[in-house]
């Protein structure tokens, strides 16, 4: 039987693939409130353009000259759509052709980033009247700075949760811990929420205003220690700042994790065992279409329940094990003969 490539094989080897990433949907669907009175060609163009932005991870490409005269003709993309009026405001909720989108994304050199991303979760320690405490998920003096921050993340397609901060939360992370980012109990705690990453936000209350630090931390695999990705800091209004930090993230998470069409059509083989049937067969199939790094997936050769796909690839092998981290589906380990082996664990 054909072997995976020997640069697949290796990256494979350093990377157990048993991440807990989130299944994004309505990645291709956008809500937009009219202005005045504006017309519904004018809000599938700001629909669009909010898609594009979800889909690629890019915050600019409304500023790419293709992209701007695709956006004039946002009706060709168009699924459906809908309106209604809340509170004496009229909404118009679209959707587009999904398969039409990565193409304009691919044929303008964007990238396409995947339902399957990383789940976060955000630790919030605040300082205020000389003492330091821990913010959870239902905090009300802080509610606007969460609030802000889950709905921009929502928007851009990225899973954040907080910390419910009950009794287990309480007994094993500690405002101290996160003000002085001493990070093992953090990860220990963030266990409990399957986060691919986790952050830390500091923030200090001021006379008139709000002061924050924050830093993401990640590990490109399960046998490799967390590492700083990225820190920022602000200062202003709780919304705002929670609205920047959630854009800061995603604008992060969508470069890397977005895959460019590389036009080489690589083309690899991939070996999984534990396949007990059509139906697991089928599910196999149907994840490895749904990569964007893979242009094409065929079945090669069958011997018993293991088989071997022939993949494709739109982008890099770089970019298909990045994927496939997400995704705890396909685990790997090794043999006695230092080589991977992948298996099939049918979650659902």
């Amino acid at each position: 039987m054909k072997r995976l490539l020997p640069v697949l094989l290796s990256l494979m080897s350093l990377t157990p693939l048993a991440a807990s990433a989130v299944e994004v949907a309505n990645l291709y669907s956008s809500s937009v409130v009219a202005v005045d009175a504006q017309s519904n060609r004018d809000l599938q163009k700001l629909a669009l353009a909010e898609v594009l932005v979800k889909v690629s991870g890019n915050p600019l490409i409304a500023k790419d000259p293709m992209i701007k005269k695709t956006l004039i003709r946002a009706r060709e993309y168009l699924v459906k759509q809908s309106q209604e009026s809340i509170d004496g405001e009229r909404h118009l909720h679209v959707s587009f052709n999904e398969k039409k989108v990565n193409r304009l994304l691919r044929s303008s050199e964007f990238g396409v980033w995947s339902q399957n991303r990383p789940q976060q979760i955000l630790w919030l320690v605040v300082d205020e009247d000389f003492s330091r405490s821990v913010k959870g998920e239902s905090d009300t003096d802080y509610a606007d700075f969460i609030s802000a921050i889950k709905e921009q993340a929502n928007k851009r397609g990225v899973p954040v949760l907080f910390p419910v901060m009950d009794l287990d939360d309480q007994l094993q992370v500690s405002s101290s811990d996160l003000w002085g980012l001493f990070t093992d109990p953090v990860e220990l705690a963030s266990t409990r929420y399957a986060a691919d990453n986790y952050i830390i936000a500091k923030i200090i209350k001021q006379q008139d205003d709000y002061k924050l630090n924050w830093s993401l931390y990640g590990r490109n695999n399960t046998n490799e220690a967390y590492e700083i990705w990225l820190t920022d800091s602000d200062q202003g209004e709780l919304s705002e700042m929670g609205t920047k930090l959630s854009s800061r993230l995603a604008d992060h998470l969508g470069e890397r994790y977005s895959v460019k069409a590389s036009g080489n059509n690589e083309v690899v083989y991939f070996n999984v065992d534990a396949i007990n049937g059509i139906t697991d067969y089928a599910k196999l199939i149907e994840m490895f279409s749904a990569l964007s790094a893979v242009a094409q997936v065929d079945l090669e050769t069958v011997s018993g329940s293991s088989i071997q796909l022939k993949l494709v690839l739109l982008g890099t092998q770089e970019d298909l094990l990045m994927e496939l981290s997400l995704d705890q589906r396909i685990q790997g380990s090794k043999n006695v003969f230092d080589d991977m082996n992948f298996q099939w664990n049918a979650i659902n």
